[in-house]
């Protein structure tokens, strides 16, 4: 078992610009200082009012790790991202939409790549089902991909449609 103390980066605690200050420059926004060492993130805006369409959000250990390293501008390595949980990814997703700061720093999309393992799971079903394989679960695994890369509106609902309705006709 690893030491994961030695990862982890120091943790910032004083805004080197105004140390008074319990807020630091986190994109857009402020973020709390004295709420982050109580493992939450809670944003304020330049003018120090809440950010109303932004609730705060309860860190874990490996996330709270990822936003000291994106405070301090340390790139997130996308093993760091593989590590979190869906729910800890789609935290630091929301982390840095509201900010803004994949501008500024390299961070993997977790969103993406999970959508480019549903595009390429619906391609290998799809080349499957036009060569001839139709069994029941392949084809339920292609109809739940079909519908949730339309809600993702990957694929719009009139193409969605025609091959649904493509596949009606086939029998399938």
């Amino acid at each position: 078992m690893t030491d994961d103390h030695e990862e982890q980066p120091k943790m910032i605690l004083v805004n080197k610009l105004e140390p008074m200050s319990e807020y630091i420059t986190f994109g857009k926004y402020l973020l709390s200082l004295k709420q982050l060492q109580k493992n939450r993130f809670m944003l304020r805006t330049k003018k120090r009012n809440p950010v109303l369409s932004f609730k705060t959000i309860t860190l874990t250990k490996k996330t709270k790790a990822i936003v000291q390293k994106l405070l301090q501008d340390i790139e997130v390595t996308f093993e760091e991202i593989d590590a979190l949980s869906e729910d800890e990814r789609n935290i630091i997703n929301q982390v840095v939409e509201k900010t803004e700061i994949n501008t500024r720093l390299k961070i993997p999309n977790t969103k993406k790549t999970q959508l480019e393992k549903d595009l390429n799971k619906f391609n290998v079903l799809r080349g499957s089902i036009i060569s001839g394989n139709d069994s029941t679960e392949l084809l339920k695994d292609f109809r739940r991909l079909l519908l949730h890369l339309t809600n993702e509106n990957y694929i719009s609902k009139k193409e969605c449609n025609e091959v649904l309705m493509e596949m009606l006709k086939l029998n399938i």
